[in-house]
């Protein structure tokens, strides 16, 4: 192989369903009413989009594929294995990526590999399938991202005034083109004292050994300390030790990152300074792991600098990033 030759990002996909929820919807009524602490962390927002059925991340995840695929000109017996997670997922185990496997019509040699990192699933994606192709495990990796989480969040909480649903898709392989963006390094750091401050799971109901489906919560103790504390403070550093190893500065890269809130997106903008901050915010919301590749793929065209990254944040709690370079 030429060594012109890189893993690269073949092509790119987005789906997100038609139904449209404003900041007027008789289902943040409650919210309004009461203003329950840790409401005026959720703000810049004023559309989601919401899925009529939970178990449709299925189908807009398949559209996602597809559309990746079509832009990189791949077939579905191309597809050596698909990462990523639909969350939440019909089952514990396995992953909703079964179906859509199914749906695309991958090969049998194409393996599913689940990943339960949200919120960070598509940059783990893409990590990983990058490495497993230049160590000729695979050819072409799909990696695919679906959330349903309008069906999974108390809407007497804050936190669902962000959520919204979507899916976001890309193929890797080795490719000579020099617009293709690649993988050249990444930065992670992870304070796992954070754990369960954010957390998706059933909640006791008051009848006995009776639960409530998964749901997202901000813990009453120290969610909104992780939020200000990590969320807020820690990618801004990350990304900028991610830079300087390059000799880069923000100036030098267009930013896609994990969208919460206004607050959280001004706090990294200042922290990091890029030349372009890609967000959807007021338009799609919260699209937790899909939010980054839904707009890689949507304002892929608004990318006009030779570095990119792609930042996200996770449970534990972590925060990784990666760097991405075309020529």
């Amino acid at each position: 192989m030429g060594a012109d030759h890189h893993v690269a990002i073949l092509g790119q996909g987005y789906a997100v369903p038609d139904f449209v929820r404003g900041n007027d919807a008789p289902i943040f009524d409650w919210l309004k009413k009461n203003s329950p602490s840790g409401t005026d962390l959720f703000n810049g927002l004023k559309y989601r989009r919401v899925l009529p059925t939970a178990d449709g991340v299925i189908d807009i995840m398949t559209q996602a594929c597809k559309q990746a695929m079509e832009r990189a000109r791949i077939k579905p017996e191309d597809v050596d294995m698909i990462l990523g997670a639909g969350s939440v997922s019909d089952y514990i185990a396995p992953n909703d990526l079964a179906v859509v496997h199914h749906q695309l019509g991958l090969s049998p040699h194409c393996r599913v590999m689940p990943l339960n990192t949200d919120y960070s699933t598509f940059q783990d994606g893409v990590r990983l399938g990058t490495d497993l192709i230049r160590s000729n495990t695979l050819r072409h990796a799909l990696v695919v991202c679906g959330n349903n989480w309008t069906h999974f969040v108390d809407y007497h909480e804050p936190v669902s005034l962000a959520a919204s649903d979507g899916a976001g898709a890309v193929v890797l392989g080795y490719s000579s083109n020099p617009s293709h963006f690649r993988l050249i390094d990444w930065d992670n750091e992870t304070q796992s004292r954070w754990y369960g401050a954010f957390r998706m799971a059933p909640r006791p109901t008051d009848e006995r050994d009776r639960f409530t489906k998964p749901l997202m919560k901000l813990d009453d103790k120290t969610g909104q300390e992780a939020f200000k504390q990590f969320g807020m403070k820690v990618p801004g550093p990350l990304v900028q030790r991610l830079l300087s190893r390059h000799g880069l500065t923000g100036q030098d890269i267009t930013l896609i990152a994990h969208q919460t809130s206004l607050v959280v997106q001004d706090a990294w903008q200042e922290a990091i300074q890029p030349r372009r901050y890609i967000s959807t915010l007021e338009e799609f919301g919260d699209m937790v792991s899909s939010s980054v590749p839904v707009n890689l793929a949507k304002c892929y065209a608004e990318i006009h600098t030779k570095h990119l990254v792609l930042l996200g944040i996770g449970m534990e709690m972590h925060a990784t990033a990666l760097l991405l370079e075309r020529s």
